[in-house]
């Protein structure tokens, strides 16, 4: 019984004026951006690679200089676009792509397609997870905002009830023949030519790497429509009006999509504060010259420095050192540089990850955030990518600094900042090569928005069961 149902509905659903209509446009506004985003990616990644190429060659073919002088050269570090972001650039246009590496600065990540970071509460660019997280709820809301209050108005509800289907058959029969148009004529295509153009973009590769975060991704947005489609019928079998159910989930998927976005990120920076560029700057300065948690000021840091090294080789004077005190003075100076930025940066980014915490919680009012969050974190594209992209970058710097000092240390003896180096430590620092994390990283950042997801699903399953049982005819 429940097979016929679904093949009667889902055929009926199909053949609708409105269904054929909306999904030409879903179709249209799919393909703009799915065009969009796979120049996007192609064309940022080519620039990115062709831009680290060409400062790490820079880097190889340097002068003879002493180290210090070469960790002041510096290079950059790119983030590479990952391939799913071609469906979900999510927050990657706000957040940089490039930063410098140089000796004593842990720099901010530079290159922002869109400087202005109030623009991050705005609806959002059209990119394919745009359409799949507000666009085809839109339309499982109109194929399923009627269809029993329809059946009720017509007076044909009792006529589909005196045969053999109970109440509880044909809710399940249509919630599924919904799920059935939208998977079958829009979802389904849509991931097969998403899936298509990953491979093209990515090469075999980036796609198998990708592959298990995309399976993710499909799952979690047949469980969203799931939701939407149970959220309608169960509607629509609540309100004995059309026109009445459809106001009502208009506005639900109003209220989730433009009015919690904004109201969570107000809360959201209420809740974390994160200091100005400049108050932050100046605290970094700060703590450089007067010292923390309670260590020396840089001037008495500099005698301490000198003193140890003094005691431990067992000599009276610097120019009796078998080491070079310039790069024993740098490497120490770097030690505590490096306290100092843990402190202030990891301070900011427990700041930007309290915000997407509270966001997180703040989901509960909203699936489609949930969505969100789950679709950007999935294609990399999110705010916890980002600071995992920047402490690596900064671990890469770290040793990029302890190599060069090291050098000075050991080769720089009697000679300091006369000494030399060349090509042979030049090839000693790798290139930076960024790898995504894993599907357990993303998992571990969203289990907030992996649990309001299924809480959303499974309280309306539970509603739609319990509609079943206690559905009224008139």
């Amino acid at each position: 019984m429940i097979q016929h149902i679904v093949t009667k509905e889902s055929t009926e659903l199909a053949s609708e004026s409105r269904f054929r209509w909306a999904t030409a446009v879903l179709y249209a506004l799919f393909a703009v951006a799915l065009l969009t985003g796979y120049s996007y990616y192609s064309q940022t990644n080519t620039e990115h690679e062709t831009a680290q190429q060409t400062s790490y060659a820079q880097w190889l073919n340097q002068d003879p200089k002493s180290p210090h002088a070469a960790a002041h050269y510096g290079l950059y570090a790119y983030k590479p676009v990952p391939v799913m972001a071609i469906l979900d650039k999510g927050m990657d246009d706000f957040l940089g792509s490039a930063v410098w590496l140089e000796a004593h600065n842990q720099n901010d990540v530079k290159l922002r397609t869109i400087q202005d970071s109030a623009t991050l509460s705005r609806f959002g660019a059209l990119t394919v997870g745009f359409v799949l997280q507000f666009l085809v709820p839109l339309l499982i809301i109109l194929l399923s905002f009627d269809a029993v209050s329809k059946e009720r108005e017509s007076g044909t509800l009792r006529m589909l009830l005196s045969s053999d289907a109970s109440v509880g058959q044909l809710l399940l029969g249509k919630w599924l023949a919904v799920l059935r148009v939208v998977l079958l004529y829009v979802f389904g295509p849509m991931l097969l030519l998403s899936a298509g153009v990953l491979f093209i973009a990515g090469g075999a590769t980036e796609f198998a790497d990708a592959l298990p975060n995309l399976t993710g991704w499909i799952g979690f947005y047949g469980l969203y429509y799931a939701f939407w489609a149970g959220l309608g019928l169960y509607t629509s079998s609540q309100v004995k009006q059309s026109g009445l159910a459809l106001v009502g989930l208009l506005g639900f998927w109003a209220f989730g999509a433009f009015l919690v976005p904004r109201l969570c990120g107000s809360i959201a920076r209420l809740a974390a504060p994160t200091p100005s560029a400049l108050a932050f700057t100046e605290q970094i300065i700060a703590d450089k010259e007067t010292g923390i948690n309670g260590g020396p000021s840089a001037q008495d840091y500099g005698k301490l420095v000198e003193k140890q090294t003094l005691a431990k080789y067992g000599v009276d004077s610097l120019s009796q050192l078998p080491v070079s005190f310039a790069g024993v003075a740098l490497q120490a100076n770097e030690d505590r540089d490096w306290t100092i930025y843990d402190k202030n940066y990891g301070g900011l980014f427990r700041q930007f990850q309290r915000q997407e915490r509270v966001m997180a919680w703040l989901t509960v009012l909203s699936p489609t955030l949930a969505m969100r969050n789950l679709s950007r974190a999935l294609a990399g594209t999110d705010m916890d990518k980002h600071i995992d992209f920047t402490d690596k970058a900064e671990a890469h710097r770290r040793v990029i600094q302890q190599t060069l000092n090291t050098d000075q240390i050991v080769n720089g003896a009697k000679l300091n900042q006369g000494y030399k180096a060349g090509s042979m430590l030049w090839q000693q620092i790798n290139q930076f090569r960024y790898r995504q994390p894993g599907l357990e990283f993303v998992f571990g950042n969203q289990l907030i928005s992996i649990a309001t997801l299924l809480t959303w699903a499974g309280l309306t399953g539970l509603l739609l069961a319990q509609t079943g049982r206690t559905l009224r005819l008139d």
